[in-house]
């Protein structure tokens, strides 16, 4: 089991149309084939359509001022910048684990996060030899409104995966079963010599003091430039669509607002059907009825 921190980021429907879609080709950058979506799942979302995950993820985020204020908290402090945590999952080329199984680990490394109760997007993909699922989590927590803290993901997720891979029955990576093991004991662990950053290559080779070292992390003059104009280029590309991107975003929570609202009418209206069905003998029979039949459906 690997788990991998890809980052956090700011836009829901950007990841997820990443997630969704197959990997984009040099000369089309929005590619409309999904065909290395193996399956898509939602967690804690009023919705089981991926398509309309993000939206509702996106929806949550911006209301979260609102939700601190229902949560009886105050709705100041810093807005959240980066509420979409994006991660993955991969197991051994071995390994065949079904939707069950991957959706078990999912829950699991979710719990590890202090995410279980946060909404979440997971997609498996199927264009690799290793089979892996992405999942896309909110931050904002849409009880209260308050942002997870992630300080230490990579170790609590590197932590999970080792008891994960016991609960397995197999160790695969000794290497991390070591290293967990040195941080328990309250040593420092370093990345091997062969793993160090691309500039210590240059720092070996030329036989540099510390002071140059840190100034080899510094492109050259005519790599500055290139990346100066890269950025001039990427920063106009996206100031022509953020007008077109700001007017889509204020009709998709519109319309999140009205799915919010169709389905707290719903859920109401239930809740009185039940409450007046179990008032009688006949009536607490049918969703005796109803629920065994919804356990049946579950477990099959």
């Amino acid at each position: 089991m690997i788990p991998k921190i890809n980052g956090l980021g700011r836009s829901f429907a950007g990841v997820a149309a990443y997630c969704l879609h197959d990997a984009p080709e040099p000369d089309d950058r929005r590619p409309r084939t999904s065909e290395r979506v193996g399956w898509a799942d939602t967690r804690n979302l009023a919705t089981f359509r991926p398509e309309r995950a993000a939206r509702l993820m996106a929806a949550t985020a911006r209301a979260a001022p609102d939700l601190k204020r229902l949560a009886g908290g105050s709705p100041g402090g810093r807005k959240l910048a980066k509420p979409v945590l994006h991660y993955s999952l991969s197991w051994a080329r071995d390994e065949t684990p079904d939707k069950g199984e991957m959706n078990r680990a999912v829950d699991e490394s979710l719990e590890a996060l202090g995410l279980e109760g946060h909404e979440a997007l997971i997609v498996a993909h199927e264009d690799t030899r290793h089979p892996h699922v992405h999942v896309i989590a909110n931050r904002v927590d849409p009880e209260t409104g308050r942002a997870a803290k992630l300080s230490g993901s990579k170790l609590r997720l590197s932590r999970w995966a080792e008891g994960y891979e016991r609960d397995q029955g197999r160790i695969r990576c000794e290497r991390r079963v070591e290293n967990n093991e040195r941080r328990r004991a309250g040593q420092q662990v370093v990345r091997p010599a062969g793993e160090r950053p691309r500039h210590w290559a240059r720092v070996r080779r030329e036989g540099m003091q510390p002071g140059r070292a840190r100034r080899a992390r510094k492109p050259r003059r005519e790599d500055r430039v290139d990346m100066e104009a890269w950025r001039h280029g990427e920063a106009d590309a996206w100031e022509t669509v953020s007008d077109g991107r700001e007017y889509s975003l204020r009709h998709l929570e519109t319309r999140a607002r009205k799915e919010w609202a169709e389905l707290q009418r719903r859920q109401e209206e239930m809740r009185q059907r039940l409450d007046r069905e179990s008032r009688t003998v006949l009536g607490r029979l049918r969703i005796w009825r109803l629920d065994r039949s919804l356990r049946e459906l579950a477990g099959a």
